[in-house]
């Protein structure tokens, strides 16, 4: 509980930089991938994770990455963070149908509303902290 709360932490902490900057600061990922690795060391002493759980949690997280290398459309940051997120938690499939969910419905009032168009950029991290919020935290 207490690796899932740091983890909580710096994920706040990288989607305010997200929405302020709209760029994942380098530094921040590689704390983001320290403290993954401590929580999973953390796992495995005590027996709690297995290989099988943490390639399946890194499976979404590696889809985003191939979305963003393809379209250039999608941040790298985003998705090492849903990668790290995926290891963690093991529910990456979850935060990002929910984390996709709430953008989409952001989206759609924005272009409802016409305070957006076609080009306008959405910062993803704040929609995967609410649905990490949302999975971890029931």
């Amino acid at each position: 509980m207490f690796g899932l709360t740091i983890m909580t932490v710096w994920l706040f902490g990288i989607s305010i930089m997200d929405m302020k900057k709209q760029k994942v600061p380098l530094w921040m990922l590689v704390i983001g991938g320290g403290l993954t690795l401590m929580v999973l060391a953390y796992e495995a002493v005590n027996n709690n994770v297995g290989y099988i759980h943490i390639l399946q949690g890194m499976l979404p997280g590696g889809i985003l990455l191939l979305a963003a290398a393809a379209t250039k459309k999608a941040g790298y940051g985003d998705g090492i963070v849903l990668l790290y997120l995926g290891m963690v938690s093991g529910k990456s499939f979850l935060l990002m149908g929910i984390s996709l969910f709430f953008i989409s419905v952001y989206s759609i009032i924005l272009l409802v509303f016409r305070k957006a168009g076609r080009d306008y950029t959405i910062p993803y991290l704040p929609f995967l902290a609410v649905s990490w919020m949302i999975v971890v935290y029931p």
